[in-house]
This record gives structure tokens, C-alpha cells and sequence, in this order.
């Protein structure tokens, strides 16, 4: 899958756009002034760029390098720094209880890793962290506009509930609507999108 993302990313047209993501437009303001954001799955930037451009501390990753290359000039681009570190989820060391928030967007997980994962992005979350999320849901597949067409790696409102147990979710929704992201994400789909928060227990 490494060589498929690298292969991806090739080529100075940015597969994915440089624009960030609409939905995490529209919630970024839940956000704390001078927050420290990991973005997961980041693959050329266009997320932790825009977040970075907001005065955010923002550190990605994702195991492609050229998906690293394009991020690093976009960044150079917009005048802005992101710290980028080449790895798969598996052995990426997300520390605990370090980021104010994590950003996923469309990074879809095979299922036999993806509990695990998603157990240690509860525990690097901080007290009051915050968690934003989009993804392809199962019907995704009758539009075929975008993402995985193996269904075990799409998300659903009950499985987003069931691996993270220690959050409450500010949102959570399933809707149709029109992406426009690159050559990579176009047209009408159906996406589960959410922000949770960490509990705190008094």
C-alpha cells in the first residue's frame, strides 16, 4: 500500500487538491487559540496546511513520501511550518494525553487494525481533546465517487461509537453531500462526519 500512495502522489498536480476539507472548515472554530494538532492519514497536506496557516502547532503523518514532499511545498507555499514524520499508524508513536486535537480525514483503516489505532488516539487525546472526523459510511459504494470499495473499511455511526468509548460527540452524522477535493474526491457522497471530546471524569 506504501508504493500505491507514493505511486498516488507522484507528479506536482496534488491528487486530493490543496484545499482543505469542508467539513473540517466549518468546525475548525471548536478549536482551542494555539492548540497543538495531529493530522493522521495526511497524505499531501491540504489539512494541517490550512491548520497551520491559522497559527495552529501542527504536526502530521502518514507513510508516503512523496505524500511528505507535496505536503512540505505546500506548506512552503503558504509561509507556514508543519512537522511532518513518515509512518505507518502501526508503529507511529502517538504519545499520551499530547494533542489538543487529532484530525482524521478520509483516512480509512483496514479493520483489523483500525481498533487498535483508534484506541490510541483516545489515549493521546488531552483531557478536553478533541477529535474530527470524516469518512466514507457504506453507502459510499452506490456512488462511487471517491474511497475504499472494500466496506469493511468504511465507517459507521454504531463502529465510530463502539472504538472511541471514552469520547462524547459534539456531532455526529451521516449526510449526502457534494465533495469537491482534487481528481480524488468529486462529486455527490455519502460521508459519516463527527467531532467527539474527550471525558473528563471528575
Amino acid at each position: 500500500m506504501k508504493e500505491f500512495w507514493d505511486q498516488r502522489y507522484l507528479g506536482q498536480e496534488y491528487f486530493y487538491g490543496i484545499h482543505p476539507n469542508h467539513f473540517l472548515t466549518t468546525v475548525v472554530g471548536l478549536l482551542p487559540e494555539k492548540a497543538n494538532i495531529l493530522c493522521i492519514g495526511e497524505g499531501e497536506g491540504r489539512n494541517a496546511v490550512f491548520l497551520a496557516s491559522l497559527g495552529f502547532k501542527v504536526s502530521a503523518v502518514d507513510y508516503s513520501v512523496e505524500g511528505k514532499n507535496k505536503a512540505l511545498a505546500l506548506a512552503h507555499q503558504n509561509n507556514v511550518e508543519i512537522d511532518y514524520q513518515v509512518s505507518d499508524l502501526e508503529n507511529f508513536n502517538f504519545g499520551t494525553q499530547k494533542w489538543d486535537a487529532i484530525v482524521s480525514i478520509f483516512c480509512h483503516l483496514p479493520a483489523g487494525i483500525r481498533t487498535s489505532i483508534h484506541s490510541q488516539l483516545e489515549k493521546s487525546l488531552k483531557p478536553n481533546g478533541l477529535l474530527i472526523v470524516q469518512a466514507y459510511n457504506p453507502k459510499q459504494l452506490e456512488f462511487k465517487t471517491g474511497g475504499p470499495k472494500d466496506i469493511s473499511m468504511l465507517y459507521t455511526e454504531s463502529g465510530v461509537r463502539d472504538e472511541f468509548k471514552h469520547l462524547e460527540w459534539i456531532k455526529l452524522e451521516n449526510s449526502l453531500t457534494e465533495i469537491s477535493e482534487g481528481q480524488g474526491h468529486q462529486g455527490l457522497s455519502s460521508v459519516i462526519s463527527g467531532v467527539g471530546r474527550t471525558i473528563v471524569k471528575i
